[in-house]
């Protein structure tokens, strides 16, 4: 009981004092009504001075004024703020009530304008609002009509606001339940959408781990144990095969971190990504495995994290691209720090034209474009007149979200 009765005092305060919810239109009709109710308002104040002066003869034009004002401003309320335009329009009925005395021939002491514009208030409030206070719009429109109707017209119109505020509540709750299952469905298709995409990356990590890693590690284990399998290895082969061991094994690693992050569904942890000094080490892994690089650097030179990180990739695809496509031939890596952009070249010299590009040439270069053009850089790739091939990326030093 006690609960009940502080729910209605909450709704009571919410009735009286309260403030309307906001309203946030969608198309261009719902963003025209507060204007279109405007106008009304002032038709409609015209059309009430207009009726209260030809049918009064003993109030001062300028109180007629006012009243015509009073009248009309719940209609340009409405559209914005229905329980404030109600609450407007009861203390104008409560008072022209008291000051108009109903005839015989009168069912009710109000103008026509306002027995027009009361079930419009009532049924947008209903619409607009919570059932608590709903319950006592109902009331104060029930008090109206028993306090200032003629007692035949009393039922009927009694009958009229309550049907009037269950048809406007029942539009709220059904627009209600349509948000909700609007919501339910979004968020069915967000979590349908997930589990699709946590599938596909389990068959990539099923497929990378029974095929690439499979013949990762034997290659890596061939390379260890030629040098006990053939007689005869030179020293120098045994190194290269060692280091072709080291840098298998080194992928296996890297792999099965991927196969691990693949298979999870949370945020993998942050780890260092490269940047523009780390292509120095990258270099000197390319000159290890036999690349002849020439390369000049950039020392300290400070360059956004995302510029750095395209930097390091591209010159990483490049290298690898002139290792499978020019081997033996020499590379030089060129870097120009501008005031607004890094320019960077990768240009080798190739002995003979090389062959037609593998699907793998097309997505290293796709990737290369896509790490400059996603930070707003410029990427070119092509054969030289002269028989090379240049790489060539303008990244931006300012780069944009």
């Amino acid at each position: 009981m006690a609960s009940v009765l502080r729910a209605g005092l909450r709704d009571l305060r919410g009735f009286l004092a309260g403030p309307d919810p906001p309203v946030h239109p969608r198309t261009r009709l719902g963003r025209a009504l507060p204007t279109a109710g405007v106008v009304v308002a002032i038709l409609a104040g015209l059309v009430t001075f207009e009726y209260l002066h030809g049918n009064t003869t003993q109030i001062a034009t300028g109180f007629l004024a006012v009243a015509a004002v009073l009248v009309a401003a719940p209609i340009g309320l409405v559209a914005t703020r229905p329980l404030l335009a109600w609450r407007v329009a009861w203390l104008v009925a409560g008072f022209a009530g008291a000051l108009v005395p109903v005839e015989q021939k009168t069912p009710w002491p109000w103008v026509p304008v306002q027995m027009l514009t009361f079930p419009v208030l009532l049924a947008v409030v209903a619409v607009r609002h919570r059932r608590g206070v709903l319950v006592w719009t109902g009331l104060s429109a029930a008090l109206l009509v028993v306090m200032f109707v003629d007692p035949a017209n009393v039922a009927g119109l009694l009958l009229a606001v309550t049907a009037i505020l269950v048809i406007g509540d029942q539009v709220r709750r059904r627009r209600e339940v349509q948000a909700a299952l609007a919501a339910e469905e979004e968020r069915t298709e967000l979590a349908q959408a997930r589990r699709a995409v946590a599938e596909e990356r389990n068959r990539i990590a099923r497929e990378m781990h029974d095929v690439v890693a499979h013949h990762m590690s034997l290659i890596a284990v061939r390379a260890e144990t030629a040098v006990y399998r053939i007689d005869g290895v030179p020293p120098a082969v045994a190194e290269e095969l060692a280091a072709i061991a080291g840098t298998s094994r080194e992928a296996l690693v890297e792999m099965r971190r991927l196969l691990g992050v693949l298979r999870s569904t949370e945020t993998p942890p942050a780890e260092p990504q490269p940047v523009l000094d780390d292509l120095a080490g990258l270099v000197r892994d390319a000159r290890e495995a036999g690349v002849d690089v020439t390369f000049d650097p950039l020392p300290g030179a400070r360059v956004p994290p995302a510029v750095g990180l395209a930097a390091f990739r591209i010159v990483q695809e490049a290298l690898s691209n002139a290792r499978r496509h020019a081997a033996g031939a020499p590379v030089r890596i060129t870097l120009t720090l501008g005031p607004s952009t890094l320019e960077l070249y990768v240009h080798n010299t190739l002995d003979a034209p090389a062959g037609e590009s593998t699907g793998g040439e097309r997505h290293g270069l796709l990737g290369m474009r896509e790490r400059a053009t996603a930070i707003g850089g410029t990427f070119q790739a092509g054969p030289d007149p002269d028989g090379g091939y240049t790489v060539r990326a303008t990244l931006p030093l300012e780069v944009t979200a």
